[in-house]
């Protein structure tokens, strides 16, 4: 009995599916200094890197077009370096708020957002103001910047400004997707398994005399 016990949970949960953590890292808030073994350690794939003189598009399609998931993380480093000095991760949906070309900020998961076509992307920490003159010129020690205007590049990373035309530090950016959540069985399907496992202490019985 303890054998057909197990059985039967064993069966109801490959019904009812399996919740997945994904990503299993997902900071709240901007974050300084993390590696990029956690990032894609944690469950994020690279689908955008490019140094800060690269524009990443009008609307930012260059990105967006390449980055199709639940999650979105955008990122800055020195190139090539395996440390981000700033990060920060929430629905892609919220990261993509159009926030006008001003100061407004959308708050996602701890952070800052804003994001407007022709204007500029980026975050910062939570509470922090902005001022956005295109990008954020402000003074806050943990956030990032990056132009949609024509044509130009990235703007900051924490306080290290006028990255326009510069090929020292980079942008890269991550998706992740959330993983499936425990469905409801169908009555159908529950019926089904519960006539096979009748039939299992049937056959047990029978084979036991």
């Amino acid at each position: 009995m303890k054998h057909i016990r197990a059985t039967l949970l064993a069966s109801l949960a490959l019904v009812a599916g399996v919740a997945q953590a994904t990503p299993t890292f997902l900071p709240v808030g901007a974050q300084a200094n993390v590696s990029l073994a956690t990032v894609t350690g944690g469950g994020w794939t690279q689908c955008y890197a490019g140094t800060m003189s690269q524009f990443i598009g009008n609307n930012a399609e260059n990105v967006l077009s390449a980055c199709a998931g639940d999650y979105l993380m955008m990122a800055g480093r020195q190139t090539g370096s395996n440390t981000f000095l700033a990060l920060a991760a929430a629905l892609r949906s919220d990261t993509i708020v159009d926030t006008g070309n001003n100061s407004s900020t959308h708050t996602a998961n701890g952070a800052e957002w804003w994001y407007s076509n022709d204007w500029s992307w980026g975050f910062t920490a939570l509470g922090d103001t902005v001022q956005n003159n295109e990008c954020d010129v402000g003074n806050s020690p943990l956030s990032m910047c990056l132009h949609t205007v024509n044509g130009a590049g990235g703007y900051r990373i924490n306080n290290i400004t006028g990255l326009n035309s510069s090929t020292a530090y980079e942008k890269v950016f991550f998706v992740a997707d959330s993983g499936p959540v425990n469905p409801i069985p169908e009555p159908g399907s529950l019926a089904l398994l519960g006539l096979g496992l009748v039939g299992l202490v049937a056959a047990r019985k029978r084979a036991a005399k």
